[in-house]
């Protein structure tokens, strides 16, 4: 009997061993996954946040050319409509 457990012990001594490894390697392979999502995640973020700002860059500059032009195209039939009433006045 002595002799079956003189055996079986350097087994249990190896899968004690195997299982303390498989844990280590659990709990690296757990750490990668969750530094690499929160990396990624930030990085997901700040992308979106250039993104944002670019379109918001975008809008502003459209709507300012869509106020110039109109400021320009209200001045001009302003103008003529002054006109218009300048030459009633003449005559």
């Amino acid at each position: 009997m002595q002799k079956y457990i003189l055996l079986i012990l350097p087994i249990f001594i190896a899968s004690c061993a195997s299982v303390g490894a498989v844990i280590d390697g659990g709990k690296d392979l757990s750490m990668s996954v969750v530094d690499s999502t929160v990396k990624t995640a930030g990085n997901i973020t700040s992308a979106a946040l250039k993104d944002v700002s670019s379109v918001v860059d975008t809008v502003a500059e459209s709507a300012e050319n869509i106020v110039d032009n109109v400021v320009e195209e209200i001045d001009e039939q302003t103008n003529e409509l002054q006109e218009a009433e300048e030459d009633k006045q003449e005559k």
